[in-house]
């Protein structure tokens, strides 16, 4: 009877113990995943900010073509406010499309799948390719508009690679982001309008050609996507 005892003693404190530890992970863990959708929802509103420093840092906001390439070579310093400012902005608004799929079980999984595929492709191709700002801005400080069109149209001619960065970072853009909200439709973690809150901003942005106004609207849009994504992930626990 006394060496049983013994053993039921040694058995407890080595068992006992073992409880702290698996205690502390998951509370580590539960902070990890607070921490990660927290920068779900406020990756919107971080796009919002950029996207309106974009706009503002832009000196040929509203223009495109050869004006705007002149405008680029003539102001260079507010040229890096507006390609920096749209970077973080392009990569903070595909964002959500890539966490959030965490967040859908059940309906609208596999779109949630394909949503992030896409996100994932547009975050790594179209921020990056703000840069091509500055070295047009560059060339043409060096040689001219002339110069920055010849080296614009000799790319686009001769490399296939531009164009498939293009169409990567449009997929991501433009199909994964209204995608992945109507995945967290379909899950029932956000309401309709959340997709019009999506797409509007979209649409404002490229009409407006940068324009401030558009900029606006797109930064209230982005705004709205971001208190829906709040309702989502306390729906989804």
């Amino acid at each position: 009877m006394t060496t049983m005892t013994n053993h039921q003693d040694i058995d407890s404190s080595f068992t006992t113990p073992s409880a702290a530890p698996q205690t502390v992970t998951r509370t580590g863990t539960s902070k990890a995943i607070a921490v990660r959708r927290g920068l779900l929802v406020a990756a919107p509103v971080l796009a919002a900010a950029f996207t309106i420093v974009g706009s503002l840092g832009d000196p040929a906001a509203g223009t495109n073509g050869t004006a705007m390439i002149k405008v680029y070579i003539e102001n260079p310093s507010p040229l890096q406010w507006k390609s920096t400012g749209y970077h973080w902005a392009y990569a903070f608004w595909i964002l959500p499309a890539f966490l959030g799929a965490a967040l859908v079980r059940g309906k609208g999984a596999w779109l949630a799948n394909v949503a992030a595929l896409l996100a994932f492709a547009g975050m790594v191709t179209l921020p990056g390719m703000l840069i091509t700002d500055w070295y047009a801005s560059g060339i043409g400080h060096e040689f001219g508009v002339e110069g920055t069109q010849a080296v614009e149209a000799y790319m686009q001619d001769t490399m296939w690679g531009i164009a498939g960065f293009g169409i990567a970072s449009m997929a991501g853009f433009l199909i994964g982001t209204p995608l992945s909200v109507i995945a967290l439709m379909r899950a029932g973690l956000v309401r309709w309008w959340t997709l019009p809150a999506v797409v509007l901003p979209l649409v404002a942005l490229f009409a407006s050609q940068g324009a401030l106004w558009g900029a606006a609207v797109s930064a209230a849009g982005l705004l709205v996507w971001a208190y829906a994504l709040r309702g989502a992930v306390r729906s989804a626990g």
